[in-house]
């Protein structure tokens, strides 16, 4: 195949400059006739302004956006494996899955070995659990016996002291007294013997040996005597009262031992305890973690929630040119991260944005009129659903945008569902109200100065007419009247456009009212009311007559009267602050020679204000 020859640089631009003679030839003849000719029927026609009449019907209000699809019922499964795994087997993109089908695997087999690994820990920890509860049962029956041991001991001394008290020490004492009285009465027949020996000797019936053996028997006696009142002086001052001691002290003392048995017991069981506790809290957690390892070798194995189409969560997961977040096999994929998508196709939403100047007329089950990009024959008809009560964020472009988040249920009124998919753009149309035999006119008629409302007629003379409407309901292309204007009035579209200085005159002439008004809430009542009301341009005429004069076609003025109208210093030139609040937004552009000031070269010079047949709107509509 031959190559393609190339045309010289210099052929080239012969060729589009012949291409752009031909286009201007046949452009500019029609620049120069009046585009609205075309429509002009008779002679009569005037074909200087774009005109619609003012017509009486069926009035629809509605909201009219743009969306994205989307399923209602859209399931996302994520990785719940944690840090980093990798997807070893993926189902490939648009396959219909149903409930329980096994869409992805993850790599498990580092958790498998940790599972094993955490196994032996549970073992041990398990181990240590039963030794801390046997432990915990002995010391409890340690604890069982000591305490009985120490209050035996301690029932032993107070019996040991009350048998002193009441029977030990009164016997001993009665021993010793009795030794006492038995030490007196040997005494007491020592003597008689010893009397008697005395009398028997002199008769010379006894010896004087046997005489001499009956004293010693006597002082034997007294002696035995004295020995028995020191032991009984020796037990009631000394033996009973340290036995008394004694007894008493062992008593206390197995009281104490009781005691200190009792919070040793406690203070051991305690530390048990604490050890049953810890080894409890530990089996606890490693028998958690073991838990949480084989539901993460679970969760490595994602099975669909519910019947649909694998849909790879590629979009908005902000992937990067290196590729490292398309989601394929061998892809290494982080926790939490979105893997696959399972939209449900037999039930779709569009997510739109309302702007937040018809927010307030949106309402949960309204009618929608859908229509998808994709399908443009095919209308499908919805609800709103959900509509979000704080803006969504804007755009980082416009920051100074608020738009509200509203989610439109489709319905399948006979169409097919099924073929929509997520992420078409559709447009959507929000019947807010519907009403029959309404008088309207197309917006682009009607002009807002503060509060006030005007429009500009069209008679039949070829004159126009400046009047005050009062308007309602306003929809995406006509807007409700209410007073001001009657069927079949023929309305200019285009008013800012051949109208700038009167709309000028207007907005001063409302200026001017305000203030007056303001002067009369403020006590100045006398003196405003003095005041004549004039046209801004000076005269007698009265206020208002202006508005209602009826002008040639074509609009414009004297730029010579237009200065001196806003040359309120009386310099012969107009600086910034004493221009119009309209004229002050395109300032700059019409002071030509950059010096601060307008004169009336660059005033004759002035093109009227944009805005054409697109000029403000009435109350309630916005422009995007």
């Amino acid at each position: 195949m031959k190559p393609r020859r190339r045309l010289p640089s210099k052929t080239k631009l012969l060729f589009f400059a012949v291409i752009a003679l031909g286009i201007t030839v046949l452009i500019v003849p029609a620049l120069r006739t009046p585009l609205f000719s075309v429509f002009a029927s008779g002679a009569k026609k005037n074909t200087t302004y774009i005109t619609d009449k003012a017509t009486q019907g069926p009035f629809r209000v509605t909201v009219t956006e743009r969306g994205q699809l989307d399923s209602l019922n859209n399931v996302t499964l994520t990785n719940k494996v944690k840090g980093f795994t990798t997807i070893i087997s993926i189902v490939p993109e648009g396959t219909m899955v149903k409930a329980g089908d096994l869409v992805c695997e993850l790599d498990s087999a580092l958790l498998v070995d940790k599972e094993k690994q955490q196994q032996i820990q549970v073992t041990q920890a398990e181990a240590e659990l039963k030794q801390a509860e046997e432990n915990v049962a002995i010391q409890r029956t340690q604890n069982d016996s000591d305490n009985s041991a120490a209050e035996l001991a301690l029932k032993l001394a107070r019996l040991d002291l009350n048998k002193f008290k009441e029977g030990e020490s009164q016997r001993d004492l009665n021993v010793k007294e009795g030794a006492i009285t038995k030490s007196r009465e040997d005494l007491q027949r020592a003597e008689e013997n010893f009397e008697f020996s005395k009398r028997i000797a002199k008769k010379g019936y006894k010896s004087q040996n046997d005489v001499e053996a009956d004293r010693i028997n006597v002082v034997k006696a007294e002696i035995d005597l004295e020995i028995a009142k020191e032991d009984l002086k020796v037990e009631k001052e000394y033996v009973q009262n340290r036995k008394l001691i004694e007894l008493e002290a062992d008593v206390k003392e197995k009281e104490r031992n009781l005691e200190r048995v009792e919070r040793k017991g406690v203070a051991t069981l305690a530390q048990f305890d604490a050890k049953l506790n810890a080894s409890q809290l530990t089996y606890e957690v490693e028998k958690s973690e073991l838990e949480r390892m084989r539901e993460q070798i679970l969760v490595c194995k994602m099975v669909a929630p519910q019947n649909g189409q694998v849909v790879y969560a590629n979009q908005g997961s902000g992937r990067r040119s290196s590729g490292e977040d398309v989601i394929e096999e061998g892809t290494e994929v982080r926790e939490r991260q979105a893997i696959i998508q399972l939209p449900d196709f037999t039930q779709m939403k569009v997510d739109a944005r309302i702007h937040e100047s018809k927010i307030s007329m949106i309402q949960q089950g309204l009618r929608v009129n859908i229509r998808v990009d994709a399908f443009p024959e095919q209308l499908y008809i919805g609800e709103v659903d959900v509509v979000s009560s704080v803006p969504i964020s804007s755009n980082w472009m416009r920051p100074d945008l608020k738009e509200y988040k509203a989610t439109i249920k489709i319905h399948p009124n006979g169409a097919d569902i099924t073929k929509l998919k997520p992420g078409l753009t559709a447009e959507i149309e929000i019947l807010i109200e519907s009403r029959d035999n309404v008088l309207q006119v197309p917006v682009q008629s009607v002009i807002t100065i503060g509060d006030h409302r005007y429009i500009f007629v069209l008679n039949s003379d070829g004159t126009t007419e400046q009047r005050e409407i009062k308007i309602g309901q306003a929809g995406d292309t006509m807007i409700e009247i209410l007073d001001g204007v009657k069927k079949g009035d023929e309305v200019i579209l285009n008013p800012r456009t051949h109208f700038a200085d009167e709309l000028i005159d207007l907005e001063e002439q409302l200026a001017i009212e305000k203030k007056k008004e303001a002067g009369v809430n403020g006590g100045d009542q006398s003196e405003a009311g003095s005041a004549p009301k004039t046209t801004p341009g000076g005269g007698d005429k009265p206020a208002g007559q202006a508005a209602e004069k009826k002008k040639p076609a074509g609009g414009g003025g004297d730029p010579a009267a237009f200065l001196k109208r806003l040359d309120k210093d009386a310099d012969g030139k107009v600086s910034k602050e004493e221009a119009p609040e309209r004229m002050q937004e395109i300032f700059d552009t019409l002071d030509a020679n950059k010096d601060g000031f307008l004169d009336a070269e660059e005033l004759k010079n002035r093109k009227p204000p944009s805005g054409g047949a697109g000029g403000p709107r009435p109350a309630g509509e916005s422009r995007p």
